[in-house]
């Protein structure tokens, strides 16, 4: 009989503080689970291949790493029977923040796994690439590229250190958007797509976001000079920025965006382009089982 859960491991999570966890994060999980079958990742896309194998066979698989892992894990399971649980243990661990789940707080998350309450959690879609958390466009995805220089540096100081030395290097971009149908043409400083509210270590891009609610939030930052991106930067961090004048925010189910000039983007902080011309986002409501803390006992 196959084991009830499967725990894919990231080593690499967290800049080096998740192998340090291996052994410890091991004995907790069998020890408040039983049964459970262990995988380590050794390469990128490792997670999304040993969760894509275990799709049909309606176990629970739990993503012990950050939001990457989450991330592969999420494109591995999609269209499955499988419930997802997380153990976050990675740098950012920004998606586990819409379950009630800390960064870090692994023995509570592992608690949360054995107590096995679930929500139908949303999620999008851009192009061939599932996201649980948000994409991010223009500067975002600038702030990411800078992030990958960076060797010392992890959770909110490496995307604030990246922030700022993007800002150094970083246009704005011209970009037709298509928005639930409504097509218009202007020159953006970022977008960021949000099922979840949180993304880059801390930045409320999409406050108002939920996981449940069969809509992605949409942030659009217009083309901003330097000392509006000083004003505006401050509040994002808090999600004090909607209402901003700079600052629209909407809800869609469906965003086309083309980019002459080519644009820099990411799905949960996963690079996916540095000079797009063209990206298709879209929400499948209700699309993957995921294990919360939202009404812990």
């Amino acid at each position: 009989m196959p084991a009830a859960y499967h725990l894919i491991f990231n080593p690499a999570a967290g800049r080096g503080r998740a192998i340090r966890e291996t052994a410890a994060v091991s004995a907790e999980v069998r020890r408040q689970l039983g049964d459970v079958a262990i995988y380590h990742t050794d390469r990128k896309g490792h997670a999304a291949e040993i969760a894509a194998s275990l799709r049909g066979q309606g176990v629970t698989v739990i993503a012990a790493g950050g939001d990457g892992t989450v991330h592969e894990i999420v494109n591995g399971l999609v269209g499955g029977n499988c419930t997802l649980g997380i153990i976050p243990i990675g740098s950012g661990n920004d998606f586990v923040k819409m379950l009630n789940l800390k960064g870090g707080d692994w023995r509570s998350a592992v608690a949360a796994i054995r107590r096995g309450h679930t929500l139908q959690a949303d999620v999008g879609k851009v192009g061939a690439v599932y996201f649980p958390n948000g994409v991010g466009i223009g500067f975002d995805a600038e702030a990411l590229i800078e992030s990958h220089k960076m060797k010392h540096l992890k959770g909110f100081a490496l995307y604030f250190a990246s922030v700022l030395k993007a800002l150094r290097r970083y246009r704005n971009r011209t970009v037709t958007l298509t928005i639930d149908g409504r097509r218009q043409t202007r020159e953006i400083f970022l977008i960021a797509v949000g099922n979840g509210e949180c993304a880059g270590g801390g930045f409320y891009l999409t406050p108002g976001a939920r996981i449940d609610d069969g809509r992605l939030d949409v942030c659009i930052a217009r083309a901003l000079k330097l000392s509006e991106i000083l004003l505006l930067l401050p509040r994002v961090v808090k999600g004090k920025h909607i209402g901003m004048p700079q600052v629209e925010y909407l809800q869609a189910e469906h965003l086309r965006i083309e980019s002459a000039q080519g644009i820099p983007a990411h799905a949960d902080g996963e690079l996916l382009g540095a000079d797009l011309r063209e990206l298709e986002i879209e929400l499948l409501p209700a699309a993957l089982k995921v294990i919360h803390n939202l009404n812990p006992d």
